[in-house]
């Protein structure tokens, strides 16, 4: 899905200055990502032609959750912020914790809402903050 979905670099691109674009734009561990989409330079056509590139913001038939820990290395909070702006029926879920993706540091509070959005389609209030049921390195 990596290549297909996605536009990327050619085969010819400079991807060591890439790498520094990106991690002067994002920080260290993003360009990580750079060199992962280096194995679809040589992807014909730079993705599908039926994949969906846009616009963001149309109604869609259900609300969209988009969960984000506030100190994700890999996707700044302000990216998930934007983009739970920029989609019709986004609704952003925040926990105030860390790593790439809240299953890595479990929140109770973030799955229960997971769980009632799946099972139900009920969003979190606007604004909701959840923790982490554990903080990483903390004083017990």
């Amino acid at each position: 899905m990596l290549c297909s979905d996605t536009a990327n670099p050619p085969a010819g691109a400079d991807y060591p200055a890439l790498a520094d674009l990106t991690r002067a734009r994002s920080g260290d561990a993003r360009p990580s990502w750079v060199w992962q989409t280096q194995r679809c330079a040589e992807w014909p056509a730079g993705g599908r032609p039926d994949r969906y590139t846009g616009p963001w913001n149309r109604y869609t038939s259900a609300p969209i959750l988009v969960v984000a820990n506030t100190g994700d290395p890999a996707w700044p909070y302000e990216g998930s912020r934007a983009m739970a702006d920029t989609l019709a029926r986004g609704r952003l879920l925040t926990v105030d914790g860390y790593g790439h993706t809240v299953l890595g540091n479990p929140s109770a509070c973030a799955a229960d809402s997971e769980v009632r959005y799946l099972v139900s389609g009920e969003l979190p209030a606007r604004g909701t903050v959840c923790e982490p049921d554990r903080r990483p390195f903390a004083v017990q």
